[in-house]
């Protein structure tokens, strides 16, 4: 329960509080409180319990005669609650469709662009809100296939293939004089000396050739090695995201067309997409960002829930489910693991 210091009465009334807003987005009243969790003490009692967690920060009335409404801080208590049982146990339900979509996404494994469509697709088809998924970061996979063409008299076009089947197209600057002979050698010794091994690496590797080839070559093998290093560095720009249809339908925004504007606004934005993977570590088996927690003003609105997909142990990115703060934690955390175990498994096969 981190730092909260609640005795155990207050706790289940602020437990019955969040999980009934996230049922039905009202205001909660101690009555109704009272009798759908069978408390043994009257509704003034639970009504003052409910005051002072509001005099704490973790309730708050939208006016005066109205029940009470959970705030950031009772909602990160919630989730607190709630996490070791949902790591723990895992539905029928949603064991079924696991397996069912085990199927699916292993004929896809080879078409990494089908298969993490299917993935968010799916994710977010079964939990009604955003799914979004970060592919593995090219630098941290392995070269399959480069190949150059020229391209008009000073340009060559760099096709790089990685291990996962995900090609990248570059347009490299070049000296005039290369002819398509010479980068066809240029790509026959990139594929024969580093073939399998991290693009990172092999970058690393080449600035250390270049170093040394300068000391006892000429211009051309450093203009050479150089062609080679631009054709292996790459932006991380691959998001997939679904389900705006599906958070549209969502009472906390159908009714508010200008926080749809935003998200929409938001999601567009694959670099501050891609911002808001880098802040979630991916050595953490499930992370869980609420509203004002968030490092990323735009989603101070959202919760977020993301899990690293690894291969042979090694994070390879990140699968997650943004969606309204008053989201059902315990099913979202249940699928966001499995998603993320499913990916793994499916990778690593």
């Amino acid at each position: 329960m981190g730092n909260v210091n609640l005795d155990e009465r207050t706790k289940k009334v602020l437990y019955a509080v969040v999980e009934s807003y996230i049922e039905k987005p009202e205001p909660v009243g101690s009555r109704y409180i009272m009798k759908k969790y069978g408390f043994d003490v009257c509704s003034a009692t639970i009504r003052n319990i409910m005051s002072d967690l509001e005099d704490e920060g973790f309730l708050y009335q939208p006016h005066t005669s109205a029940g009470r409404l959970p705030t950031d801080k009772a909602y990160r208590f919630y989730v607190d609650y709630i996490f070791e049982q949902c790591l723990k146990n895992q539905s029928e339900e949603i064991k079924k469709y696991i397996e069912s979509l085990t199927k699916k996404l292993r004929k896809l494994r080879n078409n990494m662009n089908s298969l993490f469509l299917e993935t968010t697709n799916s994710l977010s088809s079964v939990t009604r809100y955003l799914g979004l998924a970060l592919l593995p970061e090219t630098d941290k996979t392995a070269l399959h296939r480069v190949d150059f063409i020229k391209f008009k008299e000073d340009y060559v076009i760099a096709v790089v293939v990685n291990d996962k089947g995900i090609v990248k197209n570059k347009i490299i600057k070049a000296y005039p004089e290369i002819t398509q002979q010479e980068l066809n050698k240029l790509a026959e010794f990139l594929n024969e000396t580093y073939q399998g091994k991290a693009i990172d690496e092999i970058r690393e590797d080449l600035f250390i050739r270049l170093k040394r080839e300068k000391l006892f070559w000429d211009k051309l093998i450093e203009k050479i090695l150089k062609i080679c290093q631009q054709a292996l560095y790459f932006t991380r720009e691959n998001v997939y995201i679904s389900g705006f249809y599906n958070i549209m339908h969502l009472p906390d925004f159908s009714s508010d067309i200008e926080k749809l504007r935003e998200i929409a606004k938001t999601i567009q934005d694959r670099h501050l997409l891609i911002k808001l993977f880098d802040s979630i570590s991916e050595e953490e088996e499930i992370k869980i960002i609420i509203g004002e927690e968030n490092p990323m003003e735009e989603f101070r609105n959202l919760s977020i829930i993301a899990s690293p997909y690894r291969e042979k142990n090694k994070p390879l990115g990140l699968i997650a489910l943004v969606g309204p703060k008053r989201m059902d934690y315990t099913k979202a955390i249940m699928f966001v693991r499995e998603f993320a175990n499913l990916l793994t498994n499916t990778l690593s096969k």
